[in-house]
This record gives structure tokens, sequence and C-alpha cells, in this order.
């Protein structure tokens, strides 16, 4: 079943080797896991789970010094093929962090053992087949969860950035009349100087550092 899953990191090609360590659990390491700060976990549709089963999914960012800490991110099945989860803020825990750990029963997470040399900057991703009854008594994270929330503040966002970039355009826009005879172009279009999207992305950029809320 290791080619059930798959991983998918920001700017990478998706990574499905997966190795199966015990009948239901299964290990990717995560190279260069220092930049990270979101992941994709999914189902690959090439063998279903089955019915009444999930894949819980369990993070860890090995120390050097200590065994690996598993703490359980959030699930997959049939119905939710595909989660995303933030992990940035993971990467800083330690095996310390045993509040976080979930205690998944039936032998879910926490176990997954030693299957590479413990290396700095590596991650690990488990996933562990067990009873949907016993994923929804399982607790992740808050700081993991990607929520409706967070989505509709980024389209509102994208949306205020780009009426913003249109006003400021529109005030340099100049006809395209003069021009039309030479290059064909139809006479009522605008022209847009290159620079004016320069000078406003500058200025667009200082003003976000100053005050991230200020397009609100």
């Amino acid at each position: 079943m290791a080619n059930t899953f798959a991983v998918i990191v920001s700017g990478r090609l998706v990574q499905t080797d997966f190795q199966q360590v015990e009948p239901s659990k299964f290990l990717i390491t995560i190279p260069n896991a220092d930049a990270i700060n979101h992941i994709v976990v999914f189902l690959t549709g090439m063998v279903p789970l089955p019915a009444d089963m999930a894949g819980a999914v369990f993070f860890s960012f090995p120390d050097p010094s200590s065994p690996p800490s598993w703490i359980y991110l959030g699930y997959i099945c049939n119905e939710k093929p595909s989660a995303i989860f933030k992990i940035n803020k993971l990467k800083q825990m330690t095996t310390g962090s045993s509040g976080l750990v979930a205690a998944a029963g039936g032998g879910g997470g926490g176990s997954f053992g030693y299957v590479q040399p413990i290396i700095s900057h590596v991650a690990q991703i488990g996933i562990s087949i067990e009873s949907k009854i016993s994923v929804a008594q399982m607790t992740a994270d808050p700081s993991t969860m990607t929520t409706a929330d967070s989505g509709t503040k980024l389209e509102q966002f994208a949306t205020k950035m780009a009426e913003n970039l249109y006003n400021y355009c529109s005030s340099f826009s100049n006809s395209l009349q003069l021009f039309a005879t030479n290059i064909g172009a139809n006479p009522n279009q605008q022209l847009v100087p290159l620079s004016t999207i320069n000078d406003w992305y500058g200025k667009f950029m200082r003003n976000f550092k100053q005050n991230p809320d200020f397009w609100k």
C-alpha cells in the first residue's frame, strides 16, 4: 500500500517513496526541511483505503540528540483524499513537547521507529492506518491547521491588491491614438508604461512592510 500516499512540498516534485515500516504504518523522508512551511498529503487513488479506515498523518523533525517525537497533524481518507498542514511552528518543537504527541489507540503514531539515521535538516512524515473511530478521537495541534477563514482573507488580499494596481496604473494610462496608425492597434486602447507597474510594486511593498493591514 506504500503507493497509496503522496506528499507535496511547495516548489518541489511530488514524493511517493513511502516505506512500509509496519503492516499499517508508512514513512517518508523530507530532505532540506528547514525551509518548509506547508505540506500537502494526499491519496494517489492507486489503492483506496478500506471504507472504515483513515490515514492518520504524523510529523517528526528529528533532534540529533533525541529519539523522534511524532506530532499528529490530521487525517486523510477516501472521502477526504487530501489535506494541507502548516509545519513551520512544529519544526521548533523538541521531544519535550509531549502534550502535542497524539496517543493513538491500537498502535497509532509514536512508533515509526528509527528507519533512518537521525540527520539534522531532515523531516519525516508518518501515516498510520487507523479506524475512523480512532482517528476521530485524536486531536491535532491548532497551529498545523489551515482554515477557511485564512483562505477568505487571502482572497480578500488578492482582490484588494489587484484593485490597487488597476487604480494606480489607470491614473497613468494614455490613449494609443497617436500610435494607432503605426502599430495597427485599436486607438481606444489605453497604454500604461512598464515603469508605472514597477513604481506601484515598490510603493505597495513599502506600505505593506510598514503596515501589513493597510489594504483593509
